[in-house]
């Protein structure tokens, strides 16, 4: 098998891998949503956006026989560190072939990167904020995502896992129909937020 490369995203081929990849990767998963490109290119730091002036992020892509195989983000969220008083790195955007040796590549090269800038923890997935997506799918496969919950195969709990990760919550996503009632507790949260 050859030898898995994992290159730091800083020209315009790698940001297309990067970004591409997914396509890739789920062109025959049904249940697949693809995420819209310009806010992705926006998030990671390809085009402006709000996030990049409170952190620092680096997209990688990982290469076998020059063919892309995975991708991760590594991240450094300077205004949560300040908040919370951590020196806590993150990752995000982790997608890989079903292959352990790729996705342990991508988790080194992240968890290596976050520490060369004095970062002593790691967590992930996170996209980059709970104010994206952020956890991994670990039941529900046989459905579409919702929205801002994520979508990825079944194998990336056991490859996060098995590289040394533990859960550190749990994450639900309700589906509901129209013709359900909505709950008085919910329509009171509602009446108080139209007074405001």
């Amino acid at each position: 098998m050859s030898r898995i490369s994992v290159e730091a995203v800083v020209n315009r081929r790698q940001r297309k891998d990067f970004l591409r990849f997914p396509w890739e990767l789920y062109r025959t998963d049904p249940n697949w949503v693809p995420p819209l490109r310009q806010n992705q290119q926006e998030l990671l730091g390809f085009k402006s956006h709000p996030f990049q002036n409170e952190a620092t992020v680096q997209p990688f892509v990982a290469y076998r026989a020059g063919k892309v195989c995975g991708r991760i983000a590594a991240i450094v969220h300077r205004a949560h560190n300040q908040r919370y008083r951590e020196q806590r790195g993150f990752f995000g955007f982790f997608e890989t072939v079903e292959d352990y040796p790729v996705a342990e590549a991508l988790l080194q090269t992240a968890a290596d990167w976050v520490r060369a800038r004095g970062m002593d923890r790691i967590r992930g997935p996170l996209n980059f904020t709970t104010n994206h997506e952020v956890g991994l799918l670990v039941d529900g496969f046989d459905r579409p995502p919702v929205i801002m919950m994520t979508y990825n195969p079944a194998y990336y709990a056991r490859f996060i896992e098995q590289y040394g990760f533990r859960k550190a919550m749990d994450l639900y996503a309700y589906y509901g129909t129209d013709d359900q009632p909505i709950p008085e507790r919910v329509i009171r949260v509602i009446e108080r937020v139209k007074e405001r």
